[in-house]
């Protein structure tokens, strides 16, 4: 994949990110914008920790052969 489409996906992922966190919030509070990032903060280490992992393990088994 080039740059540009490594570069669409990641915004695609973003926005999607986004949207999650906006509906996500709009149970509670809809006054404040603290509990908004409080929850995208939440969904993306839940989104973003096993992607590394997965990451690192790929290129840790590419390293060793």
């Amino acid at each position: 994949m080039r740059v540009v489409d490594w570069v669409i996906a990641i915004a695609l992922v973003l926005i999607g990110l986004s949207c999650l966190t906006m509906s996500a919030n709009m149970t509670g509070n809809v006054n404040s914008f603290g509990p908004y990032l409080t929850t995208l903060w939440k969904i993306c280490l839940w989104a973003g920790i096993p992607a590394i992992l997965v990451a690192l393990l790929y290129f840790l088994l590419i390293k060793r052969k």
